[in-house]
């Protein structure tokens, strides 16, 4: 969710949206986001998502929209500062043998730019996977013992079970909260791993 809506959100504020008071407090405000604790859009996700749409608790399409609203300022400025690296000049070529305002966008400059994309929403989807605190706030605290079957049904994120197990007496649970962490600690190293390597592979020196 957060890449196709913040991949657009960008490529309209950066080609589209005039430079006036207006687009200055989005921006701004974009840059702050970036930087809120993610309690606050767990928050945001209760108020919205479960008082006032009604979702059910512990429900992992709430689990996602929370964490997507989470990644979306990340995904927007990194997109807008791969778009500001595709020098001018590609743009004004491209309308000069007469290609359109999105011909240039679609077939030249999202293309070149696509390696900072692809870097910035996988560090965004790594700083979510290892969020605990929205999912608290929109009730992934419950003990599930069966795979959800929708969208809809409980269900539990590793950070939460991490949680929970590190917070049990029994000495059981120090084995699982370990081997949790590393599996998560795993997945962290395997999406920076991967952005860097997509960044050096597809990019492009002007």
């Amino acid at each position: 969710v957060a890449l196709p809506v913040g991949v657009a959100a960008a490529m309209y504020l950066e080609e589209f949206a005039p430079k006036n008071r207006w687009t200055d407090i989005i921006e701004v405000n974009i840059n702050n986001l970036a930087a809120v604790p993610s309690i606050v859009f767990g928050l945001l996700g209760l108020a919205i998502f479960l008082n006032t749409f009604g979702m059910p608790r512990s429900a992992p399409l709430v689990g996602g929209l929370v964490l997507a609203l989470m990644t979306l300022p990340v995904v927007i400025i990194a997109t807008r500062a791969a778009i500001k690296a595709v020098p001018p000049s590609i743009r004004e070529a491209a309308l000069g043998i007469g290609a359109s305002k999105m011909q240039v966008i679609t077939h030249h400059v999202l293309p070149l730019a696509m390696p900072g994309i692809l870097t910035g929403t996988i560090i965004g989807m790594a700083r979510a996977l290892g969020e605990t605190a929205p999912l608290l706030l929109i009730g992934m605290v419950a003990f599930v013992v069966s795979f959800p079957a929708t969208p809809f049904d409980p269900a539990t994120a590793l950070p939460v079970q991490i949680y929970m197990w590190a917070g049990a007496p029994e000495r059981a649970f120090v084995e699982r909260t370990s081997a949790a962490i590393l599996i998560l600690l795993a997945f962290l190293i395997v999406m920076n791993a991967a952005a860097v390597i997509l960044r050096r592979k597809f990019e492009r020196r002007w």
